[in-house]
């Protein structure tokens, strides 16, 4: 897991949280949560990727951010009643992104700089944006009466206009699921604040319900097409797996013992096998994993990733890197796994598993794009590049992989031994690295 870097972002709604929070690296929430996120935005006419990022955070709360991204707590899931509940906070926040409400915030804001607006309120909306609204209100009760008025105007517009984007987005697909809508303002409200609607960055929960149930009555007898309630079946089905897997990778760990003790079902099986990983309980964990079914082979992929961690755990790398390697080659979508393909490389870099070396770089190779800033596919590339004695290769990684964490040092160190290789390509990677640390320095 790597660090939530604090960004400018348009939030769902305002909560405060106290705790570190970090992105949770896990193909299957994802994938599920971009599927859904792809759908709306083609219902907005929106073109640009939206990457999904799940945060640890479990507020109820999702954030659209500056790269035009999202960041979906896991509360935002756990505490979702429904797929429908999850849908109308997924699709808020597209309507965030379509409408460029945070570059449009962000004029705004320089707006206010050159009218005079101090420096503190600018943070505190931005703090409020962001989720604590307790700068703002300081700057509020401090006497920027007319400019937070301002800047809160502005934020109140967005967000009204995110929620009718979101609406229209869900009638052209014919995703009549107001009532998901509706019950999520309802969870909200009982959630708010002490509402005053000159201090708020957000519409009054009642105008928000009142126009959600205007939407409900309208479409509530309209018939869902075949191909939707299939779609549905489909997103309900997904939704109650990755719920209860997000609960186990992300509750506190003097809570893992007792969860799903006594497992209902397969999710809650799935659950307390993560559970049992994180608690370094491993043979429990597998013995739980081959209890679950295996005809669905990408969900099967999912739930082997438990089993073969904990085999590389038990020392029995050899066994996950045969496992790995057989649902690899036979799942629908490579980048849909890019968690297993790295189990892979891992398992083959721990047990030293020479023969299948080339086979986890060509994998790796699938996932790991110029953009890409998965430090844990780079450094299991790395050493897989060492075991086959492309050291060149396995320098620009090391490079890479430093760069992307920050540690200029070594990042250089490794760009120049990787420019003493003849690799042309691998010349001209390590070249651009050295060159960006150049203008970091200038900077």
């Amino acid at each position: 897991m790597k660090k939530i870097f604090h960004v400018f972002a348009l939030c769902f709604i305002v909560s405060v949280s106290s705790a570190e929070d970090y992105i949770v690296m896990d193909d299957e929430t994802e994938t599920f949560l971009c599927e859904i996120v792809n759908s709306i935005k083609s219902g907005m006419g929106y073109e640009s990727e939206i990457k999904v990022y799940i945060s640890t955070d479990q507020t109820l709360n999702a954030s659209a951010i500056q790269s035009g991204d999202i960041v979906v707590n896991a509360g935002a899931i756990i505490q979702s009643s429904n797929y429908k509940e999850l849908i109308a906070i997924l699709a808020h926040e597209v309507g965030h992104i379509e409408g460029r409400h945070i570059p449009l915030l962000m004029s705004h804001m320089k707006d206010f700089m050159k009218a005079g607006l101090v420096p503190a309120l600018i943070g505190g909306a931005i703090a409020a944006i962001a989720g604590n609204p307790a700068p703002l209100m300081a700057g509020v009760l401090g006497g920027q009466s007319i400019s937070q008025g301002m800047v809160l105007g502005k934020m109140r517009q967005k967000e009204e206009i995110a929620d009718t984007k979101a609406a229209d987005a869900l009638k052209k697909l014919g995703w009549y699921l107001f009532d998901g809508c509706l019950d999520m303002h309802k969870k909200l409200a009982s959630k708010s604040f002490v509402y005053n609607e000159y201090l708020s960055s957000h519409p009054h929960s009642s105008k928000r319900i009142a126009k959600y149930k205007q939407y409900y009555e309208e479409f509530k007898n309209k018939p869902l097409s075949e191909k939707v309630q299939k779609l549905m079946k489909k997103y309900e089905a997904k939704f109650e797996t990755i719920k209860k897997k997000l609960h186990a990778l992300v509750i506190q760990n003097e809570f893992l013992g007792e969860l799903y003790k006594s497992p209902k079902n397969n999710n809650e099986k799935y659950a307390r096998a993560v559970a049992l990983y994180r608690l370094n309980k491993y043979h429990e964990a597998i013995k739980l994993i081959d209890e679950l079914p295996s005809e669905d082979i990408d969900q099967s992929a999912y739930y082997n990733e438990i089993k073969c961690m904990a085999l590389i755990n038990l020392k029995r790398s050899k066994e996950a890197t045969e496992i790995a390697k057989r649902l690899l080659q036979n799942t629908r979508k490579i980048k849909d796994h890019r968690d297993l393909v790295v189990i892979y490389a891992e398992a083959v870099n721990s047990g030293n598993i020479r023969p299948h070396a080339e086979s986890a770089i060509k994998y790796l190779q699938r996932i790991v794009s110029p953009k890409n800033d998965d430090l844990s596919a780079l450094h299991e590339l790395g050493k897989l590049y060492t075991m086959t004695n492309q050291l060149d290769k396995a320098s620009y990684c090391a490079a890479q992989t430093a760069f992307l964490a920050g540690d200029n040092k070594m990042a250089k160190i490794h760009a120049s031994r990787a420019m003493a290789g003849k690799d042309p390509v691998i010349k001209r990677k390590a070249q651009d690295i050295l060159n960006s640390l150049k203008d970091e320095e200038k900077n």
